[in-house]
């Protein structure tokens, strides 16, 4: 893939194994880039381009943007739904003789209880392995790390929304060069794209493509 701006000279080659890392000295302009980035990952329109084979890709389908380190959610309604789907495929696949049994157990139970109750119950036999993962509120389960969370973050969205390319705001000053290095071997070994948009130059890391905007807006290839 690539990405280009009209404001860039040069197109970024966006692949994995290879990091970009554009430096925007200006606070401003920083800020500016940052939010339009944002703006067309969300839908909105802008003069960021992603593009592959000379088709342009919709940076709200392929790509995102992470700037809030500490409010990585994995378990929103939109990838339970995605998981619960992923996890029925596997049970139906591969346990349903266990699935089958549990559903006797509780047919089982259920008439116990009925038996045993002062009002006629109904219930039904095979609600589905949806609501079982829903009444035992089965979900993706945290890590602990930050770079443990950033991956399977990363994991999710590849896993459930085909999210290609990542873009991090300031992950430098978040996460220590041997966790950036680890987190850019998972990205080249899993196939997904790495791009760090920083306000400040740092050690440059191997893999590392670094471009920098200085405040006179000059483009550097560092």
């Amino acid at each position: 893939m690539k990405l280009a701006h009209v404001d860039f000279e040069n197109t970024f080659c966006v692949l994995p194994g290879r990091v970009n890392v554009l430096v925007v000295e200006s606070e401003e302009q920083f800020c500016a880039y940052c939010r339009e980035l944002y703006a067309q990952t969300e839908g909105e329109s802008g003069n960021f381009c992603l593009s592959e084979n000379e088709e342009t890709l919709p940076l709200s389908k392929h790509a995102l943007l992470v700037s809030d380190f500490f409010s990585l959610q994995v378990n929103e309604k939109k990838f339970s739904a995605k998981l619960y789907r992923s996890l029925q495929q596997i049970g139906e696949r591969y346990f349903l003789q266990e699935y089958q049994r549990l559903c006797t157990l509780w047919a089982e139970f259920f008439a116990k209880l009925n038996a045993e109750s002062d009002c006629p119950l109904s219930y039904e036999e095979d609600c589905g392995m949806e609501s079982l993962f829903k009444a035992f509120n089965v979900r993706i389960e945290q890590e602990e790390t930050l770079l443990e969370e950033l991956l399977l973050y990363i994991r999710v969205h590849v896993a459930f929304l085909k999210t290609r390319c990542f873009f991090f705001v300031n992950l430098k000053t978040v996460l220590p060069e041997p966790m950036l290095c680890a987190l850019y071997r998972e990205a080249e070994l899993n196939g997904f794209c790495l791009f760090l948009l920083e306000n400040t130059p740092r050690t440059k890391l191997d893999g590392e493509v670094v471009t920098i905007i200085d405040r006179d807006l000059c483009e550097i290839v560092a």
